[in-house]
């Protein structure tokens, strides 16, 4: 029997702020020692009243209106009262039925997928199980982290194409200066609702929790699939619940029975006002798709683009486009392969592909050249230095001459031999001769031979 596969998800994101969502203690979980950053609000004592974070509001309202979403004339917050070790009051402020973004879209590789929304809330604190520990600690410097949640419609229907779109939403922000969105570090974290049908109609939903990686999010959904199906083909029903990601089994394991909004008893945060939103003129965004693009107009293959683009360094290939159109392939390359390049400055890097190109430097004059100018050395100092001019004849004459097995294999039709001869010409001016020259000269003494 073929089972369709259809995936939701839900992507959470800690924005870079200075303070946290409802209060002024640092937003600094990750390097501070532990309940270090927290006050009564993040507690929520009896009588410590939250004040609303403007910049998170802002940050979120920059990504909504990036991905072309419709921003809220008005929100609120609310209550969503659960009970949780690491979440100190007993209930969280998030936004129920007001979210700040509604109906964005990511374009990836021309497959539009729909946002639901885009809302705020604050993040919980974290439980920690030492080894050796009966029990659990609790850290509750993050307790309160403004936290952005986006909900995408039921759009998906493989595991690489959900993969994909974290990874994207992950350059997005990050591109955006919103969130560093380390998941190694519980920056960006994902859940994925899976259900299983033979028809258009969704089969019976799981939520999948602690998905921590990219990987883990296409294991878990394709280990869903299995598992839900396996089910159907013995004639057995999918339980509507919720379920978490074993990393280490690599396999989902059943938490409880699924939520529903009910459970939660949402109502409007009283010590929150609603609030009126006056949104600006739209910030100008080049999203990675964009970015991608601009470089596959100019010849470079998708997976470099992609690369380029992952490590920011896509907009100096574009800018020696412009100034050196023949160098930028040769650039993007240079700038994933060689560490030296991609640290140069921009005007360096583009001073050493011009004389790369006029005096026909070869690759180990190049790494040389990157040395010299990361040891002090200036970029037409260096390019000075290499573009020294020689004599060529008697450093020919030389080579010919230790070399006879190899002029005789050219002499006698075999070409590659001469490319043998031209790289001991080259060992001998230590790399800075012209190639070209030495290539000509070499042909035009075998002429006259």
């Amino acid at each position: 029997m073929t089972y369709q596969l259809t995936v939701g998800l839900e992507v959470h994101v800690e924005l870079k702020t200075k303070t946290k969502m409802f209060c002024g203690c640092a937003n600094d979980p990750f390097n501070s020692k532990p309940n270090i950053n927290v006050c009564p609000v993040c507690y929520g004592l009896p009588g410590a009243l939250p004040l609303l974070n403007k910049e998170a509001v802002r940050l979120t309202f920059e990504l909504g209106q990036a991905l072309k979403g419709t921003i809220a004339e008005t929100t609120f917050w609310a209550r969503k009262n659960y009970f949780y070790p690491d979440l100190p009051k007993g209930y969280q402020i998030s936004q129920s039925t007001s979210p700040l973004v509604e109906q964005a879209r990511i374009e990836i590789d021309g497959v539009c997928h729909q946002i639901q929304r885009i809302h705020l809330e604050e993040d919980a604190g974290k439980s920690v199980h030492p080894n050796g520990l009966s029990g659990s600690l609790v850290n509750y410097n993050r307790a309160g982290v403004p936290l952005m949640e986006m909900v995408t419609e039921p759009d998906f229907h493989s595991a690489e194409d959900a993969k994909r779109f974290c990874q994207e939403i992950q350059r997005i922000v990050r591109a955006l200066g919103i969130s560093d969105a380390d998941m190694e570090k519980g920056q960006m974290r994902c859940e994925a609702n899976i259900s299983v049908s033979v028809t258009e109609k969704l089969g019976e939903k799981v939520e999948v929790k602690n998905i921590n990686s990219f990987r883990a999010v296409e294991k878990a959904i394709a280990y869903e699939y299995e598992r839900q199906t396996e089910l159907l083909d013995k004639g057995e029903s999918v339980i509507h619940e919720t379920r978490t990601w074993d990393s280490i089994a690599s396999k989902t394991v059943s938490m409880r029975s699924k939520e529903t909004s009910a459970d939660y008893r949402y109502f409007p945060e009283p010590d929150l006002p609603i609030v009126e939103i006056e949104v600006g003129a739209v910030k100008s965004a080049q999203l990675p798709e964009d970015r991608r693009r601009a470089l596959e107009a100019i010849g470079t293959p998708a997976t470099i683009a992609q690369s380029l683009v992952d490590k920011q360094l896509d907009s100096r290939v574009l800018v020696i486009n412009n100034r050196e159109p023949e160098a930028a392939k040769e650039a993007a390359h240079l700038m994933l392969e060689s560490t030296a390049f991609a640290s140069l400055d921009l005007e360096d890097q583009i001073k050493l592909l011009s004389a790369k190109k006029s005096s026909g430097w070869t690759k180990d004059t190049l790494a040389g050249a990157m040395k010299e100018i990361s040891n002090g050395k200036t970029a037409e100092e260096v390019i000075a230095t290499y573009s020294e001019k020689f004599v060529l004849e008697p450093i020919i004459v030389e080579v010919i001459t230790a070399n006879q097995a190899a002029v005789n294999d050219y002499t006698s039709g075999k070409e590659n031999a001469l490319h043998f001869l031209v790289g001991q010409v080259m060992a001998k001016t230590k790399g800075k001769a012209n190639i070209n020259e030495v290539r000509t000269e070499l042909q035009e003494y075998f002429k006259k031979s």
